[in-house]
């Protein structure tokens, strides 16, 4: 007998401590944040090295969901410059902006019912990305080529390569990008918090850098398959830092028995 009631004492001690930590008092969502940011970025092409950094600037916009799921938008923007004297003996200047749109899952959230000071966010999205790129040789400086000239149209959406839809004579050439990345956010204030991205940019082709294998062949080329190429696609590496300035934000409170 003593047994049985021993037993039934320790299954409601610990039922009610699973109940204690199951239980969360409060739900916490993100209201509305903009977040002003700047960093470095470098390309991952043909003439861009990984290493060679450049500043660029950005402002994201977020809005949550739900306690684990945000909405972003961002516009980042910069110029890139790089060169490679071995093979291409070619350096390149690249303006351009990007706006992106993607969803960040709040890591820290899914393993703690807490709110916490420091959070871990992952992401993936989709975005366009508007570029002029011109390359020069390496040694005199002499023009050699461009992503965008008299005759350039925009490559179609969800398409690599090909001879370009629109209008003729763009100066900003228009392509999908692909952003992933890992994001860090550690609150300052209730107000204003301190954001850490890594992300790395996916561009849906091959002339980001201007440069593509092609452009061994006749590298004076400007145009043409030596804008368009189907051969292995560009991306660009970002890191920055920003200030989260927090707008809204909804914290409920959880009754029990309800």
């Amino acid at each position: 007998m003593k047994l049985h009631l021993l037993i039934i004492l320790l299954f409601v001690n610990i039922s009610f401590t699973f109940s204690q930590r199951k239980f969360k008092r409060f739900n916490y969502v993100d209201g509305l944040s903009i977040t002003p940011n700047v960093g470095i970025g470098s390309i991952a092409g043909e003439l861009g090295d990984i290493l060679h950094f450049n500043t660029v600037y950005g402002i994201n916009l977020e809005k949550g969901l739900s306690e684990n799921v945000n909405v972003n938008f961002d516009l980042v923007g910069g110029v890139f410059n790089g060169s490679e004297n071995k093979i291409y003996n070619s350096n390149f200047k690249n303006e351009f902006f990007q706006i992106q749109f993607y969803p960040t899952v709040n890591l820290s959230r899914l393993y703690s019912d807490k709110v916490q000071r420091t959070e871990f966010n992952t992401y993936a999205g989709i975005g366009l990305v508007w570029f002029h790129t011109n390359v020069f040789d390496y040694k005199s400086g002499a023009f050699l080529r461009t992503t965008s000239d008299g005759t350039t149209k925009h490559t179609a959406l969800f398409q690599q390569a090909g001879v370009g839809v629109g209008e003729k004579g763009i100066y900003y050439t228009r392509e999908l990008i692909v952003p992933i990345g890992f994001i860090v956010k550690h609150e300052l204030s209730n107000k204003f918090a301190l954001i850490a991205n890594l992300g790395y940019n996916f561009v849906y082709n091959d002339k980001f850098d201007g440069t593509t294998p092609y452009n061994l062949a006749n590298p004076n080329i400007v145009g043409g398959v030596n804008s368009y190429s189907d051969t292995a696609n560009d991306g660009w590496l970002k890191f920055s830092i920003g200030i989260k300035y927090i707008i809204s934000s909804l914290i409920t409170e959880n009754q029990r028995g309800v």
